[in-house]
């Protein structure tokens, strides 16, 4: 019996305080045949309550997220990453530097940088104004990443 790896995803923002955070789970929750994880390009924050608040009202579990820097995914056994996905612009350059000489996909997806709203009013219509389309695309997404696995397994 020959193993097949699950796709493995790292979702990228600036802080991974909320979006990225946000994607990350929205993975996990919905495409348990994927890996995924997430990083923030620059100081690493805290969880945005705003972006737990909107995942909580969807019924998506938040338990364990936490904000991490993204050259953890840098370092000698660090998991292995299929596809980086950069959830706003500029996310892609820092991707783009560390993941030099790595076998990854990386995508950009030009969201709306929710971090960028300084009220916690604000930022909740914001992360619930683009949850359908982050839902939307992380669907896609792992269904893009899963058919050549089911394929090769078939």
């Amino acid at each position: 019996m020959s193993m097949i790896a699950r796709p493995s995803i790292l979702f990228v923002c600036p802080d991974n305080a909320g979006l990225s955070l946000m994607a990350e789970a929205i993975a996990i929750h919905a495409h348990p045949g994927v890996r995924a994880f997430s990083a923030g390009v620059r100081s690493v924050g805290q969880v945005d309550i705003a972006a737990m608040e909107c995942l909580h009202l969807e019924q998506i579990p938040a338990d364990g997220l936490s904000s991490k820097p993204l050259e953890l995914f840098g370092l000698t056994g660090a998991p292995r990453v299929d596809v980086a996905v950069a959830l706003v612009d500029g996310a892609h350059l820092a991707l783009r530097h560390l993941m030099v000489g790595r076998l990854v996909r990386l995508e950009r997806w030009g969201l709306d940088d929710v971090s960028r709203h300084r009220d916690m009013h604000s930022r909740r219509i914001a992360y619930r104004e683009v949850l359908p389309s982050l839902k939307a695309a992380v669907a896609a997404l792992v269904g893009a990443e899963a058919g050549p696995l089911a394929t090769a397994a078939a």
